[in-house]
């Protein structure tokens, strides 16, 4: 049993390694202790940093424009900044300003087909996300490229990751290296992995440890994108 899941993980360290446009050396490993923000760090696979210079966001799919944006390039879009807290399904959360801009801008220059009800989200770690166009859309929904007032890191899904403050936050995928318009929109990889996931991942009433406010903290939640602190 060992034996295999050290094979497994040597493989997957083998794998990332080869990912193209990553970074040599050092790996991004999970943690459970809180960053200084708040934040636990949390990867499907240990994958090394993306390196900038040559990283390339692909949208293709059920488009009339298929584009490659390089990370000046998705800087160079309209810029929002919003304070959101992200809800994790472990029942952890931490809140802080977010900047980036909004999926429309997209949507405007490679023009979807009139089929195209979804996107497929793919991840330098091998996480895939399923979202429909009408979520990426929604209000707060947004394609982070900053965190904190900085450059998001490394270790928050640089130099793109997704933030939908009303779902979980296994949704809001980090390490984006592919978008695909689909007919059909489909679940989450998260699904494959166990019980405390959904589909659609919205977040359910019940209760929330904030780790920003402190490692002791406990509020109930009603549900949906939480906005009381």
């Amino acid at each position: 049993m060992f034996r295999r899941h050290f094979l497994a993980a040597a493989a997957a360290v083998a794998s990332a390694r080869r990912q193209p446009g990553a970074q040599r050396g050092r790996l991004l490993l999970p943690t459970d202790t809180p960053d200084e923000l708040g934040f636990r760090i949390m990867w499907y696979n240990p994958v090394p940093p993306i390196d900038k210079q040559t990283y390339r966001l692909q949208v293709t799919g059920l488009v009339e424009r298929p584009r490659q944006y390089s990370a000046e390039a998705l800087g160079e879009f309209p810029r929002f900044e919003q304070s959101t807290r992200l809800k994790c399904v472990q029942c952890w959360s931490a809140r802080t300003t977010w900047g980036g801009f909004r999926f429309q801008e997209i949507v405007d220059q490679v023009k979807p087909h009139a089929k195209a009800t979804a996107v497929r989200i793919d991840c330098a770690d091998k996480w895939y996300e399923y979202m429909s166009l009408d979520e990426m859309v929604e209000p707060g929904v947004m394609l982070c490229t900053e965190m904190a007032g900085k450059p998001l890191s490394d270790q928050h899904g640089a130099p793109l990751r997704l933030l939908a403050p009303s779902k979980y936050g296994y949704k809001s995928a980090k390490l984006i290296t592919k978008i695909t318009f689909v007919e059909e929109g489909g679940g989450s990889m998260a699904c494959d992995i166990g019980p405390y996931y959904s589909p659609t991942g919205e977040i359910l009433a019940g209760y929330d440890h904030p780790l920003d406010l402190g490692p002791r903290e406990r509020r109930k939640i009603p549900g949906g994108e939480i906005l009381d602190y």
